[in-house]
């Protein structure tokens, strides 16, 4: 993603969420990308075919009211400034996990460290993970593709491909740590459900800085409730950090006719944001 495109995506967050819900949330692309009025009908239009509740395929986003969701459990910070007025819901953790929580120093949220003295691995593009990268999607839509033996989900935002495999194969008993894991799903009558293991613990679970380890396990259940309504909940188990599991929130995805565009983190292009346009140091007044 350009620099051009960096500050006009930024100036539309920046100065409303509306506006920067009509970037993403609402038309779903951005300067550079193809214009709806320019695709092919079909990709375009909303179709009139009934639909297959097994069938998971094509672009999904989040609506505009959700997009301040940003982990699994949040409620509104009235203290946290400008745009991240959200802190996490977060299940007792034990005393690694605290220690593991206070190693990691977010830009955002209620533990907001000044500008440079953080360590999101968001800052130097490493890669985000996931639930990770579905939070750091935020309205960016995402992708499912449905092929045999496997359902590819890519999302936009880094242009990561995430592998669920269908064929019938078991999550690996004893498996090299991966950044986005590993991913393997059924359906239980209606219910698309995708579990994962595998998972490497040098990345995040949110922007706040909420940790994992090796040993979580993650269950997504994607139930598709109607031709434009695609339904999410998500259920965490990670006993080295969490006491109880974690259970998300419902998140609404709907459906978006539209054609996802290239937006890679670039280290270069990451430093000049994180220089001008990342939030202010929390403990210096307002200009």
């Amino acid at each position: 993603m350009g620099y051009r495109l960096i500050m006009v995506l930024i100036a539309s967050f920046a100065l409303a969420g509306t506006a920067f819900a009509q970037a993403y949330g609402t038309k779903g692309y951005a300067p550079g990308a193809w214009h709806p009025d320019e695709l092919p009908p079909e990709v375009s239009k909303p179709s009139s075919k009934p639909y297959d509740p097994h069938d998971l395929s094509g672009v999904w986003s989040v609506p505009t009211y959700a997009y301040e969701m940003h982990t699994f459990t949040s409620k509104p910070d009235p203290t946290v400034p400008d745009l991240g007025k959200q802190s996490p819901i977060v299940p007792p953790m034990t005393d690694y996990g605290k220690a593991k929580l206070e190693a990691n120093k977010p830009g955002y949220g209620h533990r907001a460290v000044p500008n440079g003295t953080g360590n999101n691995p968001l800052s130097i593009c490493d890669p985000l993970g996931y639930p990770y990268a579905l939070w750091a999607a935020n309205l960016r839509p995402i992708e499912f593709i449905q092929v045999p033996g496997k359902i590819l989900m890519h999302l936009q935002y880094h242009d990561v491909l995430r592998t669920i495999w269908t064929d019938g194969r078991q999550l690996p008993k004893n498996p090299d740590p991966a950044w986005y894991g590993y991913s393997v799903g059924h359906w239980e009558g209606d219910t698309f459900v995708i579990d994962s293991t595998g998972y490497d613990d040098r990345t995040w679970l949110d922007h706040f800085g909420d940790p994992h380890s090796d040993q979580m396990r993650l269950q997504e259940r994607w139930h598709r409730a109607g031709p434009d309504t695609l339904e999410l909940t998500m259920t965490l188990t990670d006993p080295k950090i969490y006491k109880e599991p974690w259970v998300s929130d419902k998140m609404i995805f709907v459906r978006r006719n539209v054609a996802l565009f290239e937006e890679i983190c670039a280290p270069s292009e990451e430093g000049r944001f994180n220089q001008g346009f990342s939030y202010p140091d929390p403990g210096k007044p307002k200009q």
